[in-house]
């Protein structure tokens, strides 16, 4: 498969959950990277993230290995060994997700402290020896049914022993790891990986190795910082390797460093012998022996001492890192602050909320209309002339029934429009509400001829001159009265149903579009966006 170009990640680059920060670290096939875990409710934990370099020879075998690699160590569960915590892909790319290590690799280390005269001995005692712990419980690890799978890390080497600002060594980098119990196709025959600094003799020839080969590359960590010097350093890289494959002896330290203490001279010449059988046999047997030769470095306690040295190495290198990274989060946090307000307000739809007369809530979506006072029944068609006298009649009794029917819904009404508004019923169908009350089935029959509107006008004025309080909906108006065919309104019986409306209705509110809801409220109801 493919992988995309390095290019493609960059600070602010997501790959699943996590976020990418800063860059801090690059190989000759991955980078790692400072990134952080985006959890629910705001959690965030610093991670650091290893992924495969564009262009590397192969990679669909890179790949394999890059699994080989998160199998083996998210095994491997101890304080001196960097903790594997995720596998990923996100869109092709590979990722391996690992603890965060505040602190420096033992390269940069010894780098900054030789200017003052190399790695303390006491400080490089207690860093070997807690590296012999974690190879110990690497060399340690167990399949299921108990048997040791012979995990050999190969790369032992200073770039892959981190140094935390706490005093703690930890073991890092699995990648071409062996395990040498069980069969691995991605080793072939001959194949040598690893440094060429910091291989075992039986390494540079390809010969069957075990956990004595990350012995011998402990020795010449521990021979470099406690002399200063490569045991096998040579004037180029065939000359080391010449040196390394022979059968002499590095110089004994104590041949150009008289002070240097005999028995850790001892200890530093067994785990450099050419022949893996005058070695150490295991990681815990050689921290056995530097305990025995300085116990104090290799104590619990000795960590704080580890601290404040790297605290003067350093100086202010800590803190500066912890800021940068700072920096990087609150950048991506603004990133993703920016690019979540961005979203169209025009999608939003208003919701209002108001409460009823009762106390309950009712919670509805509107159109972008203004909510009138009352819907107005829609007036009816207009009468026919041969039945005027009958209609003026009929139309004025249908009117008193209607008053009375409506008057609660304009009692409750009269506090204001909300409480209509809030009504579960529709608001349609408190419009037809009128039409459906008293309604009776009157058979068309001849009828003497009614009064006219005139003496109906001057009688409802005689009732004004003698105190009588008229209904709100007999204000005077001039009634007219239509004949509603059966499929118009609700019916009872077969008969036509005579109703009557007000010619000067109220001006309707524009109708609602199809797919707005039947319960429409007004937007600025509530006052707000959703």
């Amino acid at each position: 498969m493919e992988i995309p170009a390095l290019t493609e990640l960059r600070p602010g680059s997501t790959l699943g959950r996590y976020e990418l920060l800063l860059p801090i670290a690059k190989g000759g096939m991955a980078q790692v990277w400072a990134a952080q875990l985006l959890g629910t409710r705001g959690f965030q934990k610093l991670v650091a993230i290893k992924t495969i370099l564009a262009g590397v020879i192969d990679n669909t075998r890179m790949e394999q290995m890059f699994l080989e690699e998160a199998q083996v160590a998210s095994q491997i569960h101890h304080p001196n060994v960097v903790g594997t915590l995720d596998l990923g892909e996100h869109e092709g790319v590979l990722y391996l997700v690992m603890e965060w290590v505040d602190g420096e690799p033992l390269s940069v280390v010894m780098s900054k402290a030789a200017a003052s005269g190399g790695v303390p001995l006491p400080i490089a005692i207690s860093l070997i020896g807690q590296t012999c712990k974690g190879l110990h419980a690497a060399h340690d690890l167990r399949d299921e049914s108990g048997a040791l799978i012979g995990l050999v890390h190969r790369d032992v080497s200073p770039q892959n022993l981190l140094v935390t600002f706490s005093g703690t060594a930890k073991l890092v980098d699995f990648g071409i790891a062996k395990a040498t119990a069980k069969v691995s196709g991605l080793t072939e025959a001959g194949e040598i990986k690893g440094k060429f600094a910091y291989m075992a003799p039986e390494q540079v020839r390809g010969l069957a190795i075990d956990q004595r080969t990350d012995l011998f590359a402990l020795g010449i960590l521990l021979y470099l910082m406690t002399t200063g010097k490569h045991p096998f350093r040579g004037d180029h890289p065939a000359a080391t390797l010449q040196n390394i494959c022979s059968d002499q002896p590095p110089p004994a330290p104590r041949s150009f460093l008289p002070d240097y203490p005999v028995l850790l001279e001892a200890v530093v010449m067994k785990a450099l012998a050419k022949d893996p059988a005058a070695r150490f046999s295991t990681a815990n047997e050689m921290l056995t022996a530097l305990e025995e030769v300085m116990p104090g470095p290799l104590e619990a306690s000795f960590d704080l001492q580890v601290a404040q040295y790297l605290k003067t190495l350093f100086g202010a290198r800590a803190s500066e890192r912890r800021t940068a990274i700072r920096v990087a989060q609150e950048h991506a946090e603004r990133q993703r602050t920016e690019s979540s307000s961005a979203i169209s307000l025009g999608t939003l739809r208003a919701i209002a909320i108001d409460q009823r007369e009762s106390g309950s809530l009712s919670i509805r979506s509107t159109p972008q209309f203004s909510t009138p006072e009352r819907r107005t029944p829609t007036p009816l068609p207009a009468p026919r002339p041969s039945f005027r006298g009958l209609t003026a009649a009929l139309g004025a009794l249908a009117l008193l029934a209607i008053g009375g029917g409506i008057w609660g819904f304009s009692d409750r009404h009269g506090e204001g429009s909300r409480a209509a508004s809030s009504s579960p019923v529709p608001i349609d169908s408190l419009d037809r509400a009128p039409h459906l009350v008293a309604s009776a089935a009157i058979a068309p029959v001849e009828v003497p001829p009614a009064e006219s509107a005139q003496e109906a006008t001057d009688r409802s004025d005689d009732k004004h001159a003698r105190g009588h309080k008229p209904s709100r909906l007999t204000r005077p108006v001039t009634p007219t009265a239509s004949v509603v065919p059966p499929a118009a309104l609700p019916t009872v019986s077969s008969a036509p149903v005579i109703a009557a409306a007000p010619a000067a209705a109220s001006p309707a509110p524009p109708a609602a579009s199809a797919a707005s809801s039947t319960n429409a409220w007004v937007r600025g109801a509530f006052g707000g966006r959703h």
